[in-house]
């Protein structure tokens, strides 16, 4: 019995079919490449997008606006342990500090840049006319100081000049601030610009020329007069005036 031979496609007809076959595959991928889940992170992120600019938008900008987010008087409870972080910051003797810092610069050549003075000119750490009653360093920073003063069990006989000329309020009470609670001076009462325009009234009812000793401590061993200001308020730190407190 004979075997009939089995029908093949030829080369050309086989070659035909894989084409075809190739085609419709990336036919197929193109229709469902563009049906791929979005990423979860996409979504989430492009959520948050709208959400912050819907909140900007509808609430007028103030979305991040200080005032408007934290109310006047509101005070952060302290976290556990930050009690003991050190001291904090008081923003209105930090101004009168800068203020006097610029100052001090052109004294540093005499009582040095560590307030410790040299053997001719006395120190102002610890010394008792620096931290003693405000007024008496106020006049002889105004009026210069002449023959012998003790400082901190001392005898010192130079000269100091007057540094008054020019100087008004404000220079005056920050550098009065600035050797207070430097050099390991500490003062916790904020000469303010009240009382330094009292040492500026009391020093123009002199008959001027330098101060002695005796006169400072004759009738000049008091406290500067003025209302006390808490060194923590805000000041504008240019005119060292109190800054009003935002309104609601």
């Amino acid at each position: 019995m004979s075997q009939q031979p089995t029908s093949q496609p030829d080369l050309d007809d086989r070659s035909s079919v894989l084409t075809d076959a190739a085609a419709a595959q990336r036919e197929n991928h193109m229709f469902t490449e563009g049906a791929e889940p979005l990423s979860i992170w996409f979504i989430l992120g492009s959520a948050i997008v709208v959400l912050i600019g819907g909140g900007v938008l509808f609430g007028g900008g103030n979305l991040f606006n200080y005032t408007k987010t934290v109310k006047p008087g509101y005070e952060r409870a302290a976290a556990e342990g930050e009690e003991n972080s050190g001291p904090k910051p008081k923003p209105a003797m930090v101004a009168y500090n800068k203020v006097g810092g610029k100052i001090y610069s052109s004294c540093a050549g005499c009582h040095g840049n560590d307030g410790i003075g040299t053997d001719a000119y006395p120190p102002l750490a610890n010394s008792e006319w620096v931290n003693g009653p405000s007024l008496r360093p106020a006049m002889i920073i105004l009026n210069g100081c002449k023959d012998p003063i003790t400082v901190a069990g001392k005898t010192y006989n130079g000269v100091m000049p007057a540094q008054g000329s020019g100087m008004g309020a404000k220079e005056l009470a920050g550098i009065l601030n600035y050797i207070r609670n430097n050099f390991g001076n500490k003062n916790d009462q904020l000469i303010t610009l009240e009382m330094a325009q009292d040492a500026l009234d009391a020093s123009k009812e002199r008959n001027g020329g330098a101060m002695t000793a005796t006169e400072l401590d004759a009738d000049y061993k008091r406290d500067l007069k003025g209302e006390p200001l808490d060194p923590a308020t805000m000041v504008n730190p240019k005119t060292l005036q109190p800054v009003a407190p935002a309104s609601e």
